[in-house]
């Protein structure tokens, strides 16, 4: 195996400068083909693309962001991308420290679990979202030099926007629903042992000794990185940070057509599937009467419902082997993580 190319960058971010390197393989195989897809995508939709990039922190997913926006905008034929961060849309210091959030039993300040998906200002990226996809807007950012939110910084103005932070695939606490304002997402995954030496070295790095990075790390940073990989939903893509912080792709996922749980449930004539006997059940139920299911008329009923059971248990282990995780069909199917184990392990 050939030894790889680096190529050295400097960027910018949150007020504080940042030198990286990528792989110039990596970038020939992997970031331009992305480029090139998004192009084409933007193209065939006629109007603004928005994508989604999600990771855990120390992945080095604002730095990479960049990156593609540079590239975009220097190599030939791509449609101009333009990089944005989650980050402005923290609450501000002054609300952070006026307001508490119940953890473990007890009343903490916001203060002391700031960069948690709690901490941000969810309904005002939503609102943000749903207009940039047809207007130039404002964006807010986060200030590093002054740990702080700036509102209003940047015009959004390119053909392509890639919104990048921690929390944007999470599963749960509204943050699914920025899917359905995005055309496109990625997630970028790495080993958790890998991240805890990238965030230590970088908190040694600004001035911190070793023992008080590591403190950092086990009562924050753990938490996020454990958060992030265990509770975001799959991505159309997923790429995967290396030891040596080299990305290569990892899967990308088929589309997959999500059942509608209240058809599922409200509608007795569904069609399920191939299964006459289930289709039957189906049928009989949406003839019985009020009077009659008041009367206790319930074999119809009963196995009805196991039906539906049987049927949603099937599903959830086919979406399962489709890539969907398991706190996304908890998500979708309002069950807790046991039982969503114990229907994917049964024959």
């Amino acid at each position: 195996m050939s030894e790889k190319q680096w190529r050295s960058c400097r960027f910018m971010i949150n007020g504080l400068a940042h030198k990286v390197r990528y792989n110039e393989a990596t970038i020939q195989e992997l970031f331009l083909p992305f480029l090139r897809q998004m192009t084409r995508k933007q193209k065939e939709a006629g109007r603004r693309l928005i994508i989604l990039l999600a990771a855990p922190p120390g992945t080095g997913k604002s730095t990479l962001c960049l990156l593609l926006e540079k590239l975009s905008q220097t190599v030939d034929g791509l449609v101009s991308l333009q990089a944005v961060g989650l980050d402005g849309f923290h609450h501000t210091s002054a609300y952070l420290r006026s307001h508490k959030i119940e953890q473990d039993g007890k009343m903490v300040p916001m203060t002391a679990i700031k960069g948690a998906p709690e901490t941000f200002n969810l309904e005002r990226l939503k609102e943000k979202l749903a207009r940039v996809r047809t207007e130039n807007i404002r964006w807010p950012v986060y200030d590093r030099s002054i740990h702080d939110v700036i509102e209003d910084v940047t015009t959004v103005r390119q053909d392509i926007v890639l919104l990048e932070g921690n929390w944007l695939l999470l599963g749960y606490g509204g943050w699914q629903d920025l899917r359905d304002l995005a055309d496109y997402t990625v997630f970028v995954e790495a080993r958790q042992e890998d991240l805890k030496e990238r965030l230590i070295s970088r908190k040694v790095q600004g001035g911190k000794t070793r023992q008080e990075a590591e403190r950092f790390y086990q009562q924050s940073d753990r938490l996020n990185v454990e958060r992030v990989l265990d509770g975001s939903w799959p991505a159309d893509e997923t790429w995967q940070m290396l030891p040596d912080g080299d990305y290569r792709l990892k899967k990308r996922t088929q589309k997959v057509k999500l059942v509608d749980r209240e058809a599922l449930w409200k509608k007795p004539d569904v069609m399920l599937g191939d299964s006459p006997l289930l289709n039957s059940l189906a049928r009989r139920m949406s003839q019985l009467t009020p009077q009659e299911k008041a009367e206790g008329k319930g074999a119809y009923e009963k196995g009805f419902v196991e039906g539906l059971l049987t049927a949603r248990d099937d599903i959830l282990r086919r979406l399962h082997r489709a890539g969907m995780d398991e706190a996304e069909l908890c998500e979708r199917f309002e069950l807790k993580p046991e039982a969503v184990r114990q229907i994917l392990s049964a024959k």
